[in-house]
């Protein structure tokens, strides 16, 4: 004979229920956001350094106030240079930068990790020994966003950053791409831009080349015309959409491209007195 259910067994089993439900459905959300929450917690303890422009953070003990102001101080002037160069459009901002030794990089689209991540006006970097290192392109990436809104392509946005700044591990970035240049002769935008071929084997190399194309770009069109490209949406960048965001076409594309490195080129040291200008250069169409 079946034992008959006390009064108020089904109910209790009812709540029972409901609240393993509701635990459940509250779990979900701890799955997408629990990293986000322990990485706020945990940035929330780190000791902090603020200056005009800047707000240093580490995890308490690894950095002194010393090494953080000293990094600040370091930074203030390249902010500064930075914005003159945007037009003085984000001298209200503070850039918020997090050394952490548990950071982990993410990657690029081909595969490789990055130095640092951005996000809106903060920048995550690994900290690695005693000294702050951060590249200068991670501010300039935050002073783009900040002046001209999000990139339309993370590869054209950080060759923008590069020519933000100015240089390419110390040198001037048309100098370092001529050097470039002489190693592996000329390369066309399609080259630089998607390297059908294989033509340009080293990444570095097709950065650098990347970011003096932008330059390029800059001289001839202004900051203006640099604008256009870095807020394009073009989700795989090519010739056909590069020049539909410049208002011009591939062969002017890559007449600017080659006249302006050969100005470079011929500038060099290395670089023979009798040199001309190469004879594949078409010269019909405007400046």
């Amino acid at each position: 004979m079946s034992a008959e259910p006390t009064p108020g067994q089904g109910s209790r089993k009812l709540v029972a229920i409901f609240f393993l439900l509701a635990a459940a459905f509250a779990a979900i959300p701890l799955l997408f956001w629990g990293g986000a929450l322990r990485r706020f917690l945990r940035e929330s303890l780190m000791a902090r350094w603020n200056t005009a422009y800047y707000e240093i953070l580490c995890p308490k003990g690894t950095l002194s106030q010393g090494a953080m102001a000293e990094f600040a101080a370091r930074r203030e002037p390249l902010f500064l240079a930075l914005d003159k160069k945007l037009g003085d459009a984000d001298s209200d901002i503070k850039i918020r930068v997090i050394f952490d030794p548990a950071y982990s990089a993410p990657h690029d689209d081909e595969n490789r990790p990055l130095p640092y991540s951005v996000t809106k006006t903060t920048i995550r970097t690994k900290l690695i020994g005693n000294t702050p290192q951060l590249p200068f392109t991670a501010d300039a990436e935050v002073l783009l966003a900040a002046a001209w809104g999000q990139p339309g392509n993370a590869q054209i946005a950080r060759w923008t950053a590069t020519w933000l700044v100015g240089e390419w591990r110390g040198t001037e970035i048309g100098m370092a791409a001529a050097e470039v240049e002489l190693r592996l002769g000329h390369k066309k935008v399609a080259a630089l831009l998607v390297d059908p071929g294989g033509e340009i084997a080293s990444p570095d190399d097709r950065s650098l080349l990347g970011a003096a194309w932008i330059s390029e770009i800059a001289e001839f069109g202004g900051p203006p015309a640099v604008r256009k490209l870095y807020t394009s949406k073009m989700p795989h960048p090519n010739v056909a959409e590069v020049t539909k965001a410049l208002g011009t076409t591939p062969v002017e594309l890559d007449r600017k491209w080659q006249m302006w490195m050969y100005a470079y080129l011929a500038g060099m040291p290395s670089m023979p007195r009798d040199s001309s200008m190469p004879m594949d250069m078409p010269m019909t169409g405007s400046h």
